[in-house]
């Protein structure tokens, strides 16, 4: 099976709005500087979306969009709706988002939900549409996935679990060696291609029905997805071999 990969996407902050790029880098932990900031309570629960044991809801995040300055990674900027700019220590991030909070990089504890790399299919997407009575695509915006691949039969990128998945090769094939030992070769990206491996599906929760620029509150979204798909769209991956991707890749699962 040979897809080709045709979204890519970060986020430097936890559940604000991240960044759509041509090329990321992938280490062990997953997308460089995906999800390596998050809002931290004094409690220690990071800030979110939806409450969960390790997470508390923080009304408003889905306004804010964080970047990176310049071409690093080293510290986030928050763009606010009113056209603020906030940095790690700034003193109106409590003042915005509560008592006590802060923006801080990720520690021994991991920020992100389930995985390294999450991916979905753009048949999914159409799917998704139909089953809401939608004529467009759902947009993947709604998701937060990482990587986006054009497939023409919706739901398969599910099947993938326990399977690896090579990304790399530019806009062409594979070349020799794709499927030897030393898992490297010439993709016309240094270091080779990326490999992962399907972990679970994943599991969606209230944030994909919430407001956004762009997109308006929808709560058919998640009722949808739990009474057609189990709460389920996507597919979380581990990272095997890192390597940077680039949109026009292929995608091949064996």
């Amino acid at each position: 099976m040979t897809l080709k990969v045709v979204g890519l996407y970060r986020f430097p902050v936890k559940s604000m709005l991240g960044e759509e790029h041509e090329r990321l880098d992938v280490g062990p932990r997953g997308v460089v500087g995906d999800r390596e900031w998050a809002l931290r309570h004094p409690d220690g629960k990071l800030g979110s979306g939806k409450n969960h044991a390790r997470f508390r809801r923080v009304r408003g995040m889905l306004e804010h969009y964080a970047t990176y300055e310049g071409d690093g990674t080293s510290s986030p900027v928050v763009a606010a709706p009113d056209g603020a700019t906030l940095r790690p220590g700034d003193p109106r991030i409590p003042e915005r988002f509560g008592a006590g909070v802060e923006l801080v990089r990720e520690g021994e504890a991991s920020h992100k939900d389930v995985s390294p790399v999450s991916i979905v299919g753009t048949a999914s997407l159409r799917a998704l549409a139909d089953l809401l009575g939608d004529a467009d695509p759902v947009d993947v915006r709604r998701l937060r996935k990482n990587v986006v691949v054009e497939t023409a039969e919706p739901w398969i990128e599910e099947d993938w679990v326990g399977r690896e998945i090579i990304i790399g090769g530019g806009d062409g094939v594979f070349g020799d060696g794709l499927f030897g030992d030393g898992g490297s070769g010439s993709s016309g990206q240094e270091g080779g291609w990326l490999r992962l491996r399907g972990l679970q599906r994943v599991k969606r929760c209230v944030m994909v029905t919430q407001a956004q620029p762009g997109l308006p509150e929808d709560n058919r979204v998640l009722k949808t997805l739990t009474t057609a798909r189990g709460m389920c769209i996507g597919l979380h991956t581990d990272v095997v071999a890192p390597a940077p991707i680039a949109l026009g890749d292929t995608l091949v699962v064996r």
